[in-house]
């Protein structure tokens, strides 16, 4: 069976399992609008290129905006969402800015 062992890959999965477990995060329910703004932005980051390399510089506003539109989050709690993607997206920032 392609050369492989199920114990062996049983057992690997199940470690892999036990792995994500542990990088598990909570969130608060406040955040939970900001949380999916940011995620639905995740493609929507202007990029700056230079000589050698591109920098992330941040989520485009306009595409906030519209994900914030389309998940329907009330408008009342847009300048609150907005704000909270902001300290989300700095931190992002330099997570995908980072030389690897």
């Amino acid at each position: 069976m392609l050369g492989l062992d199920p114990e062996r890959t049983r057992e690997a999965n199940q470690r892999d399992e036990a792995d994500q477990v542990e990088d598990t995060y909570e969130l608060a329910p406040e955040l939970w609008d900001a949380w999916q703004c940011f995620v639905a932005t995740w493609n929507q980051w202007r990029v700056v290129m230079g000589f050698a390399a591109a920098y992330y510089e941040g989520i485009d506003h306009t595409a906030l905006h519209a994900s914030m539109q389309m998940l329907g989050i009330n408008k009342r709690k847009w300048a609150s969402v907005y704000h909270q993607v902001l300290i989300l997206e700095d931190e992002a920032r330099r997570l995908r800015n980072q030389k690897q």
